[in-house]
């Protein structure tokens, strides 16, 4: 829901809390003394968990939403932040180029579910990847460069990744292979 995308699991939920809703106003209305009681609960336990689904989104929708089938992928420049004494500071970096290990790198971190953390406390980025992209644009071309900051738990500073899935997988083994500059 987070960034206006609204998903079906939102739609149900609303649809539920509604119904669930005008059954407790009902029940208010009939003068029962469970009335105040069932209001009183479903608007708690219902705005609480509509709350939560508004604060939940996919990797897909908010980070990787610049990249499309027919996108050029011309780079992604990969650097790895250590986090010292309350500041980041780059410590290597490496560029790719091949196309193939670009889409792997972006199929892993696709399809992750986040939250939204609003008190997010600093340190928990690993990487920061700067993707050069071509998009087409009523017959134009238009290039962007989109920065995904990530770590083990969080992506982009203020997303918690609540899934589990080995994003980092690619990463990783090009960190392990491959030679990287030092900065």
């Amino acid at each position: 829901m987070v960034d206006g995308v609204l998903t079906l699991k939102f739609l149900i939920s609303l649809i539920v809390f509604g119904v669930l809703l005008v059954g407790a106003v009902k029940l208010l209305l009939r003068k029962s003394r469970f009335g105040p009681i069932s209001v009183a609960l479903v608007t708690l336990v219902g705005g609480y968990y509509l709350y939560d689904q508004m604060i939940s989104t996919t990797s897909d929708a908010t980070v990787l939403d610049e990249v499309h089938e027919d996108s050029e992928i011309r780079h992604l420049e990969i650097r790895k932040l250590e986090f010292e004494t309350s500041t980041y500071s780059f410590k290597k970096r490496i560029l790719i180029e091949e196309e193939e290990t670009i889409r792997e790198i972006l199929k892993d971190l696709s399809g992750l579910e986040l939250k939204k953390e609003l008190n997010m406390e600093p340190g928990g980025a690993e990487y920061v990847l700067n993707l050069l992209v071509s998009n087409p644009k009523d017959n134009l071309i238009e290039t962007s460069n989109i920065q995904i900051t990530v770590g083990e738990e969080y992506i982009d500073d203020y997303y918690q990744i609540v899934s589990d899935k080995d994003h980092l997988k690619t990463i990783k083994e090009l960190e392990r292979d491959l030679e990287w500059e030092k900065e």
